[in-house]
């Protein structure tokens, strides 16, 4: 199995060396920001404040089209990475945390760690509020083959821009290549990021609201930036319930933005913000342990 994801990972990174067959084109380009955006937003909004920390409430129909946004991501799907991330909550910095270069090498806590085979199976027990939920279960399951439609849709897309506007330069393999594989590696690293140099660099601006005592986050403005807010880590490993991540007035929280959109289109309710509460406050906010099987 180990060998099988080595595999696959060497072979998505040979993949992006086609962009020099392929060439590019100015509109792939313009492209290939909307999805990155696209993919950045519906992590942190779907599969981050969402799933894994409840920082809002939502609709069961809003639910699964949050659920069908972030599975853009390539990051597998809902309940796996909704798992996966409380696990590294509870864990944080400390043995068992699945992405820790605190624990591990850097090279583990950036990709290595998804290299491990227990690693892509979905640990249930720490997302019992969401298993029950056939149609998450499902997708969840065959991710996959959403992924696949997915990369079909882009080919398509590009193909279609041939045929009617071939002054544009693009074709099918084109976009596949820009908007699918390179987009996707981007994203995926940048995701990464904050497991690994997120947890060795920046700045640390709430350490008296400190509840997980041996994490080691900080917050890092360019990653921020090119991750929607996720580079804003020491924020969010201070008030992890929250839904804005970017708690200083000139933090940029694109995910938050998102968030308060759809709070104004009465599309999600319940949106938690940090309050000046006590720590021992603030720890009871930030336990997720009603929603998992206690260990």
């Amino acid at each position: 199995m180990k060998n099988k994801l080595l595999l696959r990972l060497i072979i998505s990174h040979l993949l992006a060396l086609f962009a020099f067959k392929v060439g590019v084109s100015s509109i792939t380009l313009i492209i290939f920001i909307f999805f990155l955006i696209l993919r950045s937003v519906g992590l942190t909004v779907a599969y981050h404040r969402y799933f894994a920390h409840r920082s809002f409430k939502t609709s069961r129909f809003f639910q699964f089209i949050l659920a069908l946004w972030g599975g853009l991501s390539a990051q597998r799907g809902p309940l796996w990475w909704a798992a996966k991330h409380r696990t590294h909550h509870k864990y944080s910095d400390q043995p068992g945390d699945p992405h820790s270069p605190h624990v591990d090498s850097f090279f583990t806590s950036h990709i290595g760690w998804a290299l491990k085979a227990e690693s892509m199976e979905t640990d249930y027990s720490m997302v019992k509020d969401f298993k029950k939920y056939p149609e998450l279960f499902y997708f969840n399951k065959f991710h996959d083959l959403y992924m696949l439609s997915f990369a079909l849709f882009i080919y398509v897309m590009g193909a279609t821009i041939n045929h009617y506007y071939p002054e544009l330069g693009t074709s099918g393999a084109q976009m596949l290549v820009w908007v699918y594989v390179i987009n996707t590696l981007v994203h995926v690293h940048l995701t990464f990021f904050v497991n690994s140099i997120g947890h060795l660099f920046g700045t640390k601006e709430l350490g008296e609201y400190k509840c997980e005592r041996d994490d080691k986050s900080g917050n890092i403005a360019w990653l921020a930036l090119l991750t929607a807010g996720e580079g804003w880590h020491h924020n969010h490993h201070t008030f992890p319930y929250s839904a804005r991540i970017g708690i200083k007035w000139y933090q940029i929280d694109l995910g938050y933005l998102f968030i308060k959109a759809f709070e104004k289109l009465n599309l999600v309710w319940n949106v938690k913000t940090p309050k000046k509460e006590t720590l021992d406050e603030i720890c009871q906010l930030n336990a997720l342990d009603k929603y998992i099987h206690k260990v």
